[in-house]
């Protein structure tokens, strides 16, 4: 009985679906970027802002501590980054601010085009994939330049951060496993 009940409560922690709730705000007239990750919606896991620097992208996530992020890699990332079955994007919503003060008419032209090209690809989107997704363009013609806001929930559990994890490892290990060998041969 004991054991049934171990097995059943990993099982459940292993399994049991865990949403993640991600917010990007970038502000055209500002220059930065803000982002938040949130565990079930309430719990913040962290948050600030990104803005560009010489040789990169420099994220803040608190007052005295910024991530640097060098233009190298995030060309090199592409490469490297694949896309895992076991994370879903449940939904997705965005809001596109237009701004109209210096030109009513580009702003209408611009939100018009926007809007249908939003419809276009969820419409694809809608037909591939089981995901909510919903758009905005608002135009306001008491401000200038455009904001953009964007919320999305991601699907996991704990098993594929796990999977993702191992594989991880074991593709670090062959590497340097490979990195010796080849400078024993040389």
């Amino acid at each position: 009985m004991s054991l049934f009940v171990v097995t059943s409560v990993v099982l459940f922690v292993l399994l049991f679906p865990i949403f993640v709730n991600v917010y990007l705000y970038a502000d055209s007239d500002g220059g930065k970027v803000g982002f938040a990750v949130y565990l079930f919606g309430v719990a913040k896991v962290f948050g600030g802002y990104a803005a560009p620097y010489s040789g990169g992208i420099a994220f803040h996530v608190s007052k005295g501590t910024a991530l640097l992020l060098p233009y190298k890699e995030i060309l090199n990332a592409r490469k490297k980054f694949e896309i895992t079955k076991g994370f879903i994007v449940s939904s997705y919503r965005q809001v596109v601010e237009i701004g109209g003060r210096k030109g009513e008419a580009a702003a209408m032209s611009s939100a018009m085009v926007l809007r249908k090209l939003t419809d276009l690809v969820f419409f694809f989107l809608r037909r591939k994939l089981d995901v909510r997704l919903e758009g905005d363009i608002l135009v306001d013609m008491t401000r200038c330049g455009a904001r953009v806001s964007v919320g999305a929930v991601v699907l996991f559990n704990l098993l594929i951060v796990l999977i993702a994890g191992i594989k991880l490892l074991l593709e670090r290990l062959f590497e340097n496993v490979r990195r010796r060998k080849k400078q024993k041969s040389q």
